[in-house]
């Protein structure tokens, strides 16, 4: 059974303290909403991350590096109640790591390799509320909607205005950054940004005014879980399992989206169910095998 936290309201606060307020009790509506936690851990190969770890046996060459930078946006995200059906979850604004729907997830510390992108802050849970039951299954798409993609992050309300996750007005946010430090490869880093591409607008500086040719947003779907008690695992070492972190095709450094990137690009987004062709989920990206 879904561990379910129970918003307290500020009625029966009071009537703790013995101010007589009508209604205190409400809180016991079998009806009420929920509050859901969705945690989340991310780990290489099974080890668990951190930017001061040399992990190895990574990509196709088996070849050692340093975490740079682990961290995503999710949003749309729905809970799977008892009768099977997909709930939408209400993210609970807290300004500073969820806002508008949207939740960054951010699991390096700032330390070491990820001192030249990352932030000391960290989080690794979701929160929103939702109707009266019981749910075992979580739905959300990795990326930020087409409408809060294209905004100024500098000066946007958190979490849109983190440094390090954003391109410029037209391309709008890295959904995924995923960094390597990779010492003795062709490249000394091998950086996985996802985003969504093909965005026309008139500069860099100026947001589209219709959808991007590629959206690139990775509907991730986990069933059977117990959300509040056990952990969504996000494995960073499948997400470079298929290409060689030691070498570049050419272009931007690792894969950073660009059409002109498939031979860096493809096997990232298909280990996310994604077509590097189209930006489109692959059968509704079941085949992703980074979440678990």
């Amino acid at each position: 059974m879904a561990a379910i936290v129970r918003t307290a309201k500020l009625s029966c606060l009071l009537a703790l303290v013995g101010v007589s307020v009508a209604g205190c009790g409400d809180d016991d509506d079998p009806a009420a909403d929920r509050t859901l936690v969705a945690n989340f851990a991310a780990s290489v190969g099974g080890q668990p991350v951190s930017c001061s770890t040399m992990y190895s046996g990574l990509g196709t060459n088996g070849a050692s590096a340093e975490l740079a930078d682990a961290r995503l946006f999710v949003s749309e995200v729905e809970a799977r109640n008892g009768d099977g059906t997909w709930v939408p979850m209400a993210l609970t604004d807290d300004g500073v790591w969820q806002s508008s729907g949207v939740a960054l997830l951010d699991f390096e510390d700032g330390a070491d390799a990820c001192d030249g992108s990352g932030t000391a802050e960290t989080n690794a849970s979701v929160v929103g509320t939702v109707p009266a039951g019981d749910y075992d299954g979580l739905r959300f798409s990795v990326g930020v909607p087409f409408a809060l993609n294209h905004n100024d992050n500098a000066t946007a309300d958190p979490p849109f205005n983190v440094p390090g996750m954003f391109w410029n007005w037209q391309g709008g946010y890295k959904f995924l950054r995923v960094d390597w430090m990779v010492p003795g490869g062709d490249v000394p880093r091998w950086n996985v940004h996802i985003g969504s591409t093909g965005c026309v607008a008139t500069s860099s500086v100026t947001p589209p005014s219709e959808a991007c040719g590629r959206s690139n947003r990775a509907r991730i779907e986990v069933r059977d879980v117990d959300i509040g008690a056990d952990t969504i695992d996000i494995d960073l070492a499948a997400l470079v399992e298929d290409v060689d972190i030691t070498v570049d095709s050419g272009g931007a450094t690792g894969c950073q989206s660009r059409p002109d990137e498939p031979d860096d690009c493809t096997d990232v987004f298909s280990t996310l169910g994604l077509s590097f062709t189209t930006g489109d989920c692959v059968g509704d990206c079941a085949g992703q095998t980074i979440f678990e």
